[in-house]
């Protein structure tokens, strides 16, 4: 399957775990053009909620995610946690002031007992926060460290017979009356090579199109983050904030950098800061993950908006700079239903799995399942996913 992205290594897992699976007859192929998580799969926030979109998917995922981490250990490989989420108006704070202000931290919060504001939340400036409105609570929120979650699942569909291999999908080969699929082509170190076949997902993302034209995803945002080392451990809430700047002040105009605190895990052994700014159409979606391009001042404009919020931080050192591309239908409102595409695509053994946007780590793992169903069983079982049919998406010349 082209794609070693959380969608395609998803589906890899829960294909070699299915009881129908036979390692001495079935042959599960992932076929990555750079590396396994390359791209969004490694580069995005994590966020797991149980009232993500869509709604015939997103419960079923986030039980699975739940149950990956217990069969797997999934608190110390990917740092999977329950988490809480809010929407906050933040007021960025004058940083000369700091040390004062982080004296009064303990001192306000007593004295807000009674708000709204959580006590542990304690990592703002003091006079920051100005509306709290609750969105996610660890019953129906969580977290994952995205790369290590989708490395592990390739390593453990890996245990279980699945292979890698690295190299750039060309071409999907048809029979003659093209009543299906017969093979994948794929380049590797300069090399044409051809794989036989009787289903190939197609689990490439945002470059899915380029495989399966029918595939009219949008033009793919790209997003820019960063991840820090902060001066301390924070607590587990995800903020989606506003910040403004104070009145007559010199700050200027300032991102809302969504933010994720983090546990340690395989990648980091102690705790980070994931924060991430708006998405932007500015450049073109290139050939491979490994070539996409990183604007410096965008990832500082995040850095920046949260230093004048936070001093922890402000103190904190920044460990990684990056950019992805999400693969996008279209664009939507906030709760708005659109995709992902999960199922046949009409050809004979040609399946997708593609256009998850921002919800694509927290709905890989319900996808990889029924994707599972759909090719060994002929239909999904665990949810019913017809309103993701690709006939409702795909669109034919």
């Amino acid at each position: 399957m082209p794609g070693g992205g959380v969608i395609g290594c998803s589906t890899a897992y829960f294909l070699t775990r299915h009881s129908l699976y036979n390692p001495k007859i079935h042959s599960v192929i992932i076929l990555e053009a750079s590396q396994i998580a390359g791209g969004s799969s490694g580069k995005a926030g994590g966020l797991l909620a149980e009232w993500a979109t869509p709604k015939c998917l997103a419960p079923l995922s986030f039980k699975t995610h739940g149950e990956l981490a217990k069969e797997h250990g999934g608190d110390k490989i990917w740092g999977y946690r329950s988490v809480y989420c809010a929407d906050v108006t933040l007021q960025a704070q004058d940083l000369d002031n700091v040390a004062s202000m982080v004296n009064e931290v303990k001192e306000e919060h007593k004295e807000s007992s009674t708000s709204e504001v959580p006590l542990d939340l304690d990592w703002l400036l003091p006079g920051s926060i100005k509306s709290y409105t609750k969105v996610g609570n660890p019953h129906n929120s969580g977290q994952v460290n995205p790369s290590a979650f989708t490395e592990t699942l390739a390593h453990l569909a890996k245990e279980k017979g699945a292979e890698v291999i690295i190299g750039t999908a060309t071409a999907i080969n048809y029979r003659d009356n093209n009543s299906g699929i017969s093979s994948i082509t794929y380049t590797q170190n300069g090399t044409s090579k051809t794989l036989p076949a009787t289903d190939i997902v197609l689990a490439a993302g945002p470059w899915t199109p380029k495989l399966f034209p029918p595939t009219k995803l949008g033009h793919p945002p790209r997003g820019h983050s960063i991840v820090i080392r902060p001066s301390r451990d924070l607590s587990p809430y995800v903020l989606f904030p506003t910040i403004s700047a104070p009145e007559n002040s010199s700050l200027p105009n300032l991102l809302s950098p969504e933010i994720y605190p983090r546990p340690g895990d395989k990648i980091h052994s102690s705790s980070t800061v994931y924060a991430c700014g708006p998405d932007d159409y500015e450049v073109p979606l290139p050939d491979s993950t490994a070539n996409v391009a990183i604007d410096e001042q965008k990832c500082d404009d995040i850095s920046k908006a949260i230093a004048v919020i936070s001093n922890t931080l402000h103190e904190g050192e920044i460990i990684t700079k990056q950019a992805c591309y999400k693969p996008q239908i279209r664009p939507h409102e906030e709760d708005e239903e659109v995709g992902p595409i999960v199922g046949p695509t009409g050809v004979q053994g040609l399946w997708i799995a593609t256009g998850h946007d921002e919800w694509g780590i927290q709905n890989a793992p319900g996808t990889g399942l029924v994707m599972s169903e759909m090719i060994l069983e002929g239909e999904a079982r665990s949810a019913d996913v017809g309103s993701l049919d690709p006939k409702y998406f795909l669109k034919w010349d």
